[in-house]
């Protein structure tokens, strides 16, 4: 009797980029997590045919790429068992996240990109600016138990600067 092998989708890496999907940076995390797919949860461009198409661009050739409301997201996250994607699941903010977290999704961890500088925002590590809100709601990921940690690219010897470094350069104690 021969074992039947289950598909299913697995979400590699949860990721806060505000660019989203950046050429060669995206290249380099869906090598290095064997990613298929990538998958963007926001609703404006979940709504927007045009900027889906550019992302499609943007990305490597042969690399599924789809965006989805929220709404959208939360479902296809419960449901996992259709398909058999390695998922990149990128986000523009943290709040994305906790909204996926408040409909029952619970990823171990994530990873934070670029984030560009704005108005009264903190410089949290290299290329990575968080407004107010933004390390509020980092913060409630990392007190929920979910390992936060920042790595623009995972190449050039960067290395991951984890959440309790960078959270004293938030401001926070």
């Amino acid at each position: 009797m021969s074992e039947v092998e289950v598909a299913m989708s697995e979400v590699v890496l949860n990721r806060v980029d505000d660019r989203l999907i950046h050429g060669q940076v995206m290249t380099g995390w869906l090598g290095l997590r064997r990613a298929n797919t990538i998958w963007i949860a926001d609703d404006g461009v979940a709504s927007n045919p045009m900027m889906l198409d550019i992302f499609r661009f943007a990305a490597p050739s042969g690399i599924k790429i789809e965006a989805f409301t929220i709404e959208k997201m939360a479902d296809k996250l419960r449901d996992l068992n259709k398909g058999n994607d390695r998922v990149i699941l990128l986000t523009k903010v943290p709040k994305t996240f906790l909204r996926l977290m408040e409909k029952g999704y619970k990823p171990s961890d994530i990873n934070y990109g670029a984030m560009a500088h704005k108005p009264n925002s903190r410089n949290v590590a290299s290329n990575c600016d968080l407004s107010a809100e933004e390390i509020e709601d980092t913060e409630k990921l990392h007190q929920q138990g979910i390992r936060v940690w920042i790595q623009l690219v995972p190449f050039g010897g960067q290395k991951p600067i984890e959440w309790e470094v960078a959270r004293k350069k938030a401001g926070l104690k």
